[in-house]
């Protein structure tokens, strides 16, 4: 598989993973998938478990905002779900996506998730997690604020 056609199955899952579409999903993870939370110490095994995490997800559940980068491949620009256009870059069949979401208690996490493609699906990812938070005032002289 090339570098390109993975980068599309990348693009598919964090897409899928976002709008929390198991049907999509399903077609686009490796029969030996697993996922990682190294924060907390958790493994996902297989779709029929990743599938569970999404369906039974706490009430009012997580609402994606879009893939804010993902680093694979070749430069290119894409447009995402929420009208953003972003940069993509890099190579090989392991990709780099940094997304957005907003949790049932409203506050906004950055998820960064890191992906190999095999034989066309997403066969090994890890994630972290990340809350917003506001930059403390000492730093002000040294940033700009985006």
């Amino acid at each position: 598989m090339s570098g390109k056609d993975a980068r599309g199955v990348f693009e598919a899952y964090l897409k899928a993973t976002n709008a929390r579409d198991v049907q999509a999903l399903e077609s686009l993870v490796h029969e030996d998938f697993e996922d990682r939370y190294p924060q907390s110490g958790e493994r996902t095994v297989g779709f029929s478990n990743l599938r569970g995490i999404i369906e039974n997800y706490p009430a009012g559940g997580y609402e994606g905002q879009g893939t804010g980068r993902i680093v694979g491949t070749e430069d290119r620009w894409v447009l995402t779900p929420a009208f953003t256009v972003l940069r993509i870059e890099g190579k090989g069949d392991t990709f780099t996506g940094v997304s957005r979401g907003r949790y049932p208690d409203g506050s906004d996490w950055y998820i960064v998730t890191i992906a190999e493609v095999r034989d066309g699906r997403i066969w090994r990812a890890e994630d972290y997690f990340a809350p917003a938070f506001e930059a403390p005032a000492w730093r002000a002289p040294w940033v700009t604020q985006d």
